[in-house]
């Protein structure tokens, strides 16, 4: 693996829109969200969603960030009450379509992935992992750009939730990414420290083959 970009500690003296982050010139690009929906805070040094139940994505636009094989790490909170942030693989640039992993411990098979098709979200897989509310590390991969798109999805020290992707709308490039979401109050969901690897760079999609994950049959969970 090569990390190319971060990870982003998200530290600025004033907040910040995060497409206008940093000031010397913007590593990210709104695919869902404008203006101050997603802000680096000053105060928490982090990105925060400033909005109450509308969605806010930023995809990773800096020249570094991979399209293809790609693994995204990021720290993210949970409050136990719907708010929440996500890490994403694959987003589209011109609309909103990706992969991401959510924690949110409001519901009781807490771990989500979940794949979004011009901004519905379809869940490939969600399981109980016996997370407690907290700030969460979460993983998410994408490999594969062919029949079947195999992801792997990773919160905490947890075993990965995995699973082979073979629909009609599979992601098959696209850019690293990064949400919150708020149910009921702003600024509760946050990501901090993202960090993206660039997994053909050295070789290692190619050492995996034509790596595929169970069977891929849609609604199934591998794990």
């Amino acid at each position: 693996m090569a990390l190319v970009f971060g990870p982003d500690a998200f530290t600025v003296g004033a907040d910040t829109n995060i497409d206008a982050y940093p000031a010397a010139g913007a590593d990210y690009t709104y695919t869902v969200g404008s203006g101050a929906g997603l802000t680096v805070n000053a105060a928490n040094d982090r990105v925060q969603n400033t909005l109450i139940a509308t969605d806010a994505i930023a995809r990773v636009s800096d020249a570094a960030a991979p399209t293809g094989a790609q693994e995204n790490i990021c720290d993210a909170g949970d409050d136990g009450a719907n708010h929440y942030g996500s890490v994403h693989a694959r987003c589209a640039s011109a609309s909103d379509d990706d992969y991401l992993i959510a924690i949110t411990t409001a519901d009781a098979s807490e771990c989500y992935l979940v794949r979004r098709d011009a901004g519905v979200g379809t869940t490939l897989v969600n399981q109980d992992r016996g997370l407690a509310t907290a700030t969460h590390r979460l993983r998410l991969r994408a490999i594969g750009a062919g029949s079947a798109v195999s992801l792997e999805a990773q919160p905490d020290d947890t075993r990965p939730l995995t699973f082979s992707d073979t629909a009609a709308t599979r992601k098959t490039s696209g850019q690293p990414g990064l949400a919150g979401f708020n149910d009921l109050t702003a600024n509760l969901g946050w990501v901090d420290n993202l960090s993206v690897d660039d997994l053909a760079a050295t070789g290692y999609q190619a050492r995996c083959g034509t790596l595929t994950v169970g069977t891929g049959v849609a609604g199934t969970t591998y794990s």
